[in-house]
């Protein structure tokens, strides 16, 4: 069973949290007991999103738990989140462990800030590309859906809020098949096409 844990914050952008886990989460009817998706938090207070959208974390940071994978979404709430070193001192106590770590949107903000894609090729939401070439130049910033990094732990960047949908499909490609990873894209009535 992999397990899976997206970060979640204040003011976070909905789809790019809702989005991976709903295509993750649909493994279960797929292969049963495949994943466990956590939404993870510095407490277990409810987060409001961007939009209005409340959430209850599952779990906080501070749990002696080591993830599979991990999400990180962008939004407006990343001005904070990336210069937060409870979030920081998270990614880097999970990464020795990991297999991929990913970010959605503006969330590349988050990894750059944590030193996690230094020397990497990444992508961002189409708006904040210019922002993210100039304010990180040992980044190659790439303005395509999904990038990916074939380091250890993997990193991979998903551009804006809608292509966490293909991230979570690439990353079910490479943990399963393209079968199953196609099952779940027509489950989801998704038009996947990469």
């Amino acid at each position: 069973m992999y397990k899976i844990a997206i970060i979640v914050f204040p003011d976070a952008e909905e789809l790019d949290v809702v989005g991976p886990y709903e295509t993750i989460a649909s493994l279960d009817k797929i292969e049963p007991g495949s994943v466990e998706v956590d939404l993870i938090a510095e407490s277990l207070e409810p987060v409001k999103f961007f939009n209005g959208l409340r959430v209850l974390p599952d779990k906080t940071f501070f749990l002696d738990e080591q993830y599979d994978i991990l999400i990180v979404p962008g939004g407006d709430g990343r001005k904070e989140a990336m210069y937060d070193d409870t979030v920081h001192d998270f990614l880097k106590e999970q990464s020795d462990g990991l297999l991929y770590i990913c970010s959605v949107c503006t969330g590349a903000f988050v990894l750059a800030e944590a030193g996690i894609l230094d020397g990497l090729k990444a992508t961002t939401h189409r708006s904040a590309l210019e922002e993210l070439t100039h304010s990180y130049p040992e980044i190659t910033v790439k303005d395509e859906r999904v990038v990916k990094n074939e380091t250890d732990p993997q990193v991979w960047t998903a551009a804006g809020i809608s292509s966490g949908i293909d991230l979570a499909l690439e990353l079910i490609g490479e943990l399963f098949s393209e079968e199953v990873r196609d099952t779940v894209a027509r489950r989801l009535e998704y038009p996947y096409n990469r």
